[in-house]
């Protein structure tokens, strides 16, 4: 078996095969390294067998993982009822008080009921369940700003992105054509929500279109099984769907985005902590688009400082970049388990590429599906484990040593343009010092294109 980085299995049943032999080998040492003393004339003591017999187990736990048991649990339940990885320990409103809204006034209040010179002060635990569509747009007016034509004009059916300018220091427009950008105000104000709060749609149709939602400064708070969608659509700096700002364990689970201006998830300014991001669907279809051929690039942002973040079980489709892009110092992120699908890359050159990494990065790739993707990671992305194929002997002997567990390998089909898939031996010792509870375990990647699009979104909770 050819093990360099860059070799794509035709499936993972050899993967299996050689994760075997590589684990016991490994076993094997560990065996044969402490047992024969015990030839030699030496004793064991009833705890020594009990602390060799731990450490056995969990090897063997380890093997079990990468070769099916973890994958047909998944395939089993793979629905999380609580959050998984980096965001572990997150209970948003649990035990506090439960309301349904069903109107923007309803909404934004149980939101947060407290403001103190503009930030929200509301810590009360509460669980806001929304019923039905909640519509911004129009609600609060139309307004205008300097901004630019910011892509290319685009040939029918696809339109070209405008964007409005943050301010008057902002450069994006340099160099090209400067005008008034309209926009619906309402996207540009998100909703803020406070800590220990859970947001929740009712059954698999609870929306809020129009605006956003924003977390700053707060933490514990749980978003799951929303659509929002239509944040001014095709004007960059208009409104994410959920910014996150100096935040602390916030779980992102079986929701839809679809039709947003800017970032469909966007972190910065500050820490970004304890952050996990499951289950949801990515739905880059879209008229306007940077590369005129209907795929969104404005994806997932993140850029604070620190950043932990799990990126797990998410169906990311018809998007062109940011998938995502991570920068900031002392930035972790576990990309696991999720499945890059773009239907026409060779003939609209769709999919530029998923993740984007600065150079402080450190980045754990696991058990991905890269289904037409034109490039899986950057080249100069910063410090990546990710293998495209299976996973070397020697990089699985420091995975089972750091982690406890072995790697699981990538798939791109086809081959990726460009290559920047490698095994950075730093991420693993990165990971090995974190809890294990805070690095998700991955299934295969030949399971994850059914598994993910039959459970993510909303209504699969």
């Amino acid at each position: 078996m050819d093990h360099r980085i860059g070799t794509v299995e035709p499936g993972c049943k050899q993967c299996h095969k050689d994760s075997i032999r590589v684990a016991g080998r490994w076993i094997r040492r560990w065996v044969v390294s402490t047992f024969l003393s015990f030839a030699d004339g030496e004793s064991m003591s009833t705890r020594q067998a009990v602390c060799q017999l731990k450490q056995l187990l969990g090897m063997l736990a380890g093997l079990a993982g990468i070769v099916g048991i973890s994958g047909a649990i998944a395939a089993s339940n793979p629905r999380w009822d609580s959050a998984q990885g980096f965001g572990a320990g997150t209970t948003g409103g649990l035990g506090g008080e439960v309301v349904q809204v069903n109107s923007l006034k309803d909404l934004t209040y149980q939101l947060c009921r407290s403001y103190s010179s503009g930030i929200c002060k509301d810590d009360s635990p509460r669980v806001v369940q929304i019923v039905g569509t909640i519509d911004f747009t129009g609600a609060e007016g139309r307004g205008e700003g300097p901004g630019c034509q910011y892509s290319n004009t685009c040939q029918t059916p696809y339109k070209g992105e405008s964007l409005l300018l943050l301010d008057g220091l902002d450069t994006h427009c340099d160099g090209k054509l400067k005008m008034e950008v309209s926009f619906d105000k309402a996207g540009k104000h998100p909703l803020e929500v406070g800590s220990n709060k859970t947001v929740i749609g009712v059954g698999s149709s609870a929306t809020i279109r129009g605006k956003g939602l924003r977390l700053n400064g707060v933490s514990n708070v749980i978003v799951r099984n929303l659509t929002i969608v239509d944040i001014n659509p095709g004007i960059v700096f208009a409104g994410d769907a959920i910014a996150i700002s100096r935040a602390n364990r916030v779980w992102i689970d079986h929701n839809r985005f679809h039709n947003i201006g800017r970032q469909m998830i966007a972190g910065g300014l500050g820490e970004t902590t304890n952050i996990t991001v499951s289950w949801n669907d990515f739905d880059g279809r879209d008229n306007y688009s940077s590369y005129c051929n209907g795929a969104h690039y404005w994806n997932l942002l993140f850029l604070g400082s620190p950043q932990s973040i799990t990126v797990a079980n998410n169906y990311f489709h018809e998007v062109s970049g940011r998938a995502p892009h991570v920068d900031g110092l002392r930035s972790v992120i576990h990309l696991v388990n999720n499945y890059f699908h773009n239907t026409e890359l060779l003939q609209r050159n769709g999919f530029f590429h998923a993740l984007d990494a600065g150079p402080s990065v450190q980045g754990l790739i696991e058990g991905n599906y890269f289904d037409n993707i034109e490039t899986p990671i950057r080249a100069e992305s910063g410090h990546v484990f990710g293998a495209l194929g299976g996973v070397n002997r020697e990089m699985q002997d420091l995975c089972l040593a750091m982690l406890g567990r072995m790697c699981a390998g990538n798939i791109a089909r086809p081959a990726p343009r460009i290559n920047g898939f490698r095994l950075d031996e730093s991420v693993i010792r990165s990971f090995g010092a974190l809890p294990k509870a805070a690095i998700h375990r991955p299934f295969q990647a030949d399971d994850v294109p059914a598994l993910v699009t039959a459970n993510a979104g909303p209504g699969h909770i």
